[in-house]
């Protein structure tokens, strides 16, 4: 079966995945789970959301403060009645090892909503300095009536970055970049003359990417790639983590935010993300929010948290413990991964594409790198899903272990807790491996650098291993020779290695490792190494 991998801008025609630049590389932490709130918008309701996931077991790596935190929208001052002491959260979360992203959007205010102040106390020096667009006369959007800056003029852009300066301090790690620009016309006014909306668009995003990554490398703005809210908005090589944006929470918000997000891919945006449970009208039901978190955790990252319902649907024990179960395990497994989609992003900066690949519109499904595939569940029930794998590689099934030939037909009913995954065969996948929770290695691996192997003949990979939380990297090359038993790994860098092969035969030693173990149930070998030029002989 051929698999539908282009798209257009309104339907199902023709998309050129060309760009002209390659995208920048996420900081590795920026793959791992975030959560957020849009109930209380508070700096109790911030604290007892993440202490809720923490407590549970349920890794949270940053935290959103979403509108409205200032005292008016987008004058960077914070409004203390709901967040009376911003440093001491700020030194909470560190505390607790959660970063924490700001929401803003580009305009600065005379009348608001939801905010102490109606005007914002820039407003009169943006209107006489005539930093914003269309000769920073105000106009209606959907948080009050203001200027949206002008940020072609480098003077408005430089006069940003000082308001900016005011929060970006320790403990915050960028900034969730929303729309304001869509709501003041088709065309606008700006220092360049005429152009059109989606023309503007970049300059916005742009503006907030440089300023974060210069004054933090691990910083990142959190995006949209591609929304059904208007188009294409950041530029695909200063976006470093995309949020397609507003999705219902139930079966149709589902399919909507996969083809935002497989147009996004196609776009060539490396890392596109999922909206766990949607933002708003329709909440999620028990089924739907697995299925969500299911899908979420084979994108760049599981974003969780809106209004509809963050403290309620949005939040997995309040589904039972099956589901608080099932999303553990889903974080956990994404967080397992973030090696190899570091990897694989770091691939697409340096020759284009992006974390998710041969996306079929029509079967929702898609390939995490080259060796990770999986399909969504966006309907109810306990009927067959009914899908094709990719035309090239033979698939393992991550559940039962069986073998599938390329474009073989699946049709299988999934009970709750699981969902089509299936790895390729040769596949070397870097991981950061804590426990057994997934049932990949166990928590001795804790502190070295794994890989997940499915032999295949002759595998060999060349990945780009993460360097701290960052966006620093080196390179390692990994290969196995199955005929011969010969297992080598060769880097610039000496560290403590494991590697997990699975479906091997029996096996009655490893010449040269620090430690191995074999699983004749499981048909696993479970190897230890150290070094950075390892070869390792397996009979």
């Amino acid at each position: 079966m051929k698999r539908i991998v282009i798209a257009s801008l309104f339907g199902l025609g023709m998309l050129t995945a060309v760009h002209a630049q390659t995208p920048p590389i996420t900081p590795a932490w920026a793959f791992r789970h975030i959560v957020w709130e849009d109930s209380l918008n508070t700096e109790t309701g911030a604290k007892k959301l993440v202490d809720g996931y923490l407590s549970r077991g349920i890794p949270v790596e940053a935290t959103i403060i979403d509108s409205p935190w200032s005292t008016a929208y987008n004058d960077f001052n914070w409004d203390k009645a709901r967040y009376p002491d911003p440093e001491g959260m700020l030194s909470y979360f560190k505390r607790k090892g959660v970063k924490v992203i700001l929401w803003l959007t580009g305009v600065v205010n005379q009348k608001g909503k939801d905010t102490p102040l109606q005007q914002c106390e820039a407003y009169d020096y943006v209107r006489s300095n005539k930093l914003g667009i269309n000769g920073s006369e105000p106009h209606e959007w959907w948080k009050g009536y203001g200027i949206h800056i002008d940020f072609t003029n480098p003077k408005a852009v430089e006069w940003w970055h000082t308001q900016l300066d005011k929060v970006f301090v320790d403990g915050v790690y960028g900034w969730k970049v929303d729309q304001g620009e869509f709501w003041f016309g088709d065309y606008l006014q700006t220092s360049k003359g005429t152009m059109s909306n989606a023309e503007f668009r970049p300059y916005y995003y742009d503006a907030m990417y440089d300023y974060t990554t210069a004054r933090n490398p691990e910083g990142i703005i959190i995006a949209r790639p591609y929304s059904h809210q208007g188009g294409y908005s950041a530029s695909p090589d200063k976006m470093n983590l995309g949020w397609c944006g507003d999705f219902s929470g139930d079966w149709s918000g589902l399919k909507l935010q996969i083809d935002n997000i497989y147009r996004s891919a196609l776009r060539g945006y490396a890392s596109p993300a999922c909206e766990v449970a949607g933002f708003f009208m329709r909440r999620a039901g028990k089924e739907e929010f697995v299925r969500y978190a299911q899908f979420g955790c084979m994108t760049a990252a599981m974003i969780n948290g809106g209004e509809n319902g963050a403290f309620t649907n949005h939040l997995p024990w309040f589904h039972g413990q099956d589901v608080e179960d099932i999303y553990r395990f889903c974080v956990v497994l994404h967080d397992e991964l973030v090696p190899y989609l570091f990897s694989t992003v770091v691939d697409a900066h340096l020759h284009g594409g992006s974390l998710l690949k041969n996306v079929s519109f029509s079967e929702e499904s898609h390939q995490v790198g080259d060796y990770i595939f999986t399909k969504a569940i966006t309907s109810a029930g306990s009927g067959p899903v009914v899908f094709h794998l990719p035309s090239e590689g033979t698939w393992i099934d991550f559940w039962t272990g069986d073998s599938f030939a390329p474009d073989t037909r699946i049709s299988r009913r999934y009970p709750l807790d699981e969902f089509p995954l299936f790895i390729r065969k040769g596949a070397i996948i870097p991981m950061d491996i804590r426990s057994g929770a997934t049932g990949i290695g166990c928590e001795k691996l804790e502190g070295c650098r794994s890989f997940l192997i499915c032999p295949n003949g002759l595998s060999a990979r060349t990945l780009h291993l993460p360097q701290g939380d960052g966006t620093e990297y080196y390179d390692c090359t990994v290969s196995f020779d199955e005929a011969k038993g010969e297992l080598r790994l060769k880097s610039d860098r000496s560290s403590r290695y494991a590697f997990i092969l699975r479906n091997m035969p029996a096996v009655s030693s490893v010449k040269d490792a620090a430690d191995w173990q074999y699983d004749a149930e499981r048909k696993e070998l479970l190897i230890v190494a150290e070094g950075k030029d390892i070869s390792l002989q397996i009979d």
